[in-house]
């Protein structure tokens, strides 16, 4: 077939050519002879045909009402469906599956999620993005293993939250890794009593207790009191020095401590006190306390860091736990990065010990509020009368000076007590860094734990 088109081509070629040269005014003849061959045309129609119809079987269906599109993931597939009076500024956990909406009016409201992770994960994510969103925990999550339901309530202008996180009847055989997280919200001019709230969690209060012998105990009533359970979170409070248990039980009263996961710990209430903690938990408790404790002041607040800033350290990526806590304290010029022109510290190194210069370093000027004072060696031996002055950190050095101007409130002395040793490279204790953050400011400008929680009970009553 190809030989006869070439045959057909090349004799066309040659009578053109000859008519041509002839002068031959006959434009019909020409027109014939150079025009397509039929048949080409009608294999080029066919193929033209053909690619369209696949065309077409390959495009997505699309009607009058709807285009067909990518679904939604992560945060954004959570978001997808809640109702449209849900807070914009409240936020959704995400990879969660929406279950239940109930709209109550135009400010009221309840939804419930269903998501694979645990109630501790849950938990972290709301103390972080609810604070970063400039939401006020007025009671944060109380993680006990020996009761499924754990509550929180957050405010906003006139709203209130109420969450509440129960592990899912098919996850009790796989350490509760499923999570259901129901959020009611409404104008908190319309709070409803607790027994009314309790009532509306039949799950908390479907199975009554039993005592020690096996008989069935009522359901108590949560007490309305005006005391902090300072020791809901944690059983092991009891276990640290005098000197540091009462502003440990304020400090963890206020949602602020974390349960220690060292050594596969599972247990929500084991705080370890005794035990040594890293520098990434530290982070993550010391801008969580300070953004919990001037909630109503934005001056004084640390805004937490995005998933899209530069990284301040190389060994901690946005995908860390850590992350936001870290970059926040860094873009703040609370640690030492590479955004302060420290070229000696790329590295945060969030699972080594803090140590007590660590400690020194990041909470004073937290409570200065100010730049940190010129300071050297003489100044600390003369002011604290360390003996151990010359091995020091030069930052830790200013950072001491300062120290010693706050006082009986100084962190050294509230921590350490009296000492002419400083120790600067000795790991500090869960408990020290917990009482560490009882208090921050300086010279009387300041405020303690236990003066947050006085607040949020007026404001919870």
């Amino acid at each position: 077939m190809l030989f006869k088109y070439h045959n057909r081509s090349a004799i066309q070629a040659v009578i053109l050519t000859s008519l041509l040269l002839a002068g031959c005014g006959n434009s019909a003849a020409i027109e014939s002879l150079v025009s397509a061959d039929p048949r080409l045309k009608e294999i080029k129609q066919q193929s033209q045909a053909t690619r369209l119809e696949a065309s077409q079987d390959s495009a997505p269906v699309k009607d009058n009402d709807s285009l067909s599109a990518t679904p939604p993931s992560g945060e954004a597939a959570a978001q997808s469906s809640v109702p449209s009076n849900f807070p914009a500024s409240f936020p959704v956990y995400p990879q969660a599956k929406l279950q239940e909406t109930k709209s109550e009016g135009d400010n009221s409201g309840m939804l419930v999620w269903n998501t694979t992770d645990n109630r501790k994960a849950v938990a972290d994510y709301y103390q972080t993005e609810l604070l970063a969103n400039d939401w006020e925990i007025i009671k944060p999550f109380t993680l006990n293993p020996e009761q499924k339901i754990a509550r929180a309530i957050a405010v906003k202008d006139d709203l209130k939250v109420e969450m509440t996180l129960l592990p899912l009847a098919e996850a009790a055989e796989s350490d509760n890794n499923n999570t259901q997280l129901s959020v009611s919200y409404r104008p908190r001019s319309q709070d409803i009593p607790e027994s009314e709230i309790q009532a509306t969690n039949p799950a908390e209060n479907s199975q009554p207790a039993q005592n020690n012998q096996g008989q069935t105990q009522q359901p108590t009533q949560r007490a309305s009191s005006s005391k902090p359970n300072n020791q809901a979170d944690f059983a092991d409070l009891d276990e640290v020095s005098e000197q540091l248990q009462q502003p440990l039980e304020s400090v963890a009263a206020l949602g602020v401590l974390t349960p220690y996961t060292g050594e596969a710990n599972v247990e929500l209430s084991k705080f370890a006190p005794n035990k040594i903690i890293t520098r990434g938990e530290y982070a993550r408790w010391l801008i969580t306390a300070n953004n919990r404790y001037y909630s109503d002041n934005p001056g004084k607040k640390i805004y937490v860091a995005t998933e899209t800033n530069q990284p301040a350290f190389q060994d901690v990526k946005p995908n860390d736990p850590d992350f936001a806590a870290i970059q926040s304290l860094a873009e703040a010029g609370l640690i030492p990065s590479r955004l302060t022109e420290d070229n000696t510290n790329l590295l945060f190194r969030p699972d080594a010990p803090l140590t007590r210069e660590d400690l020194i370093t990041w909470k004073v000027p937290l409570d200065t509020r100010q730049s940190l004072p010129k300071a050297s060696i003489e100044a600390i031996e003369e002011s604290w009368g360390f003996q151990d002055a010359e091995s020091i950190d030069s930052a830790a050095i200013r950072a001491l000076y300062a120290d010693f101007q706050n006082g009986d409130r100084s962190n050294i002395r509230r921590i350490f007590g009296y000492t002419t040793l400083f120790q600067p490279k000795k790991p500090i204790t869960r408990a020290e860094a917990g009482a560490s953050l009882w208090y921050f400011g300086f010279q009387g400008d300041g405020i303690t734990a236990r003066e947050v929680l006085d607040s949020t009970t007026d404001v919870d009553s």
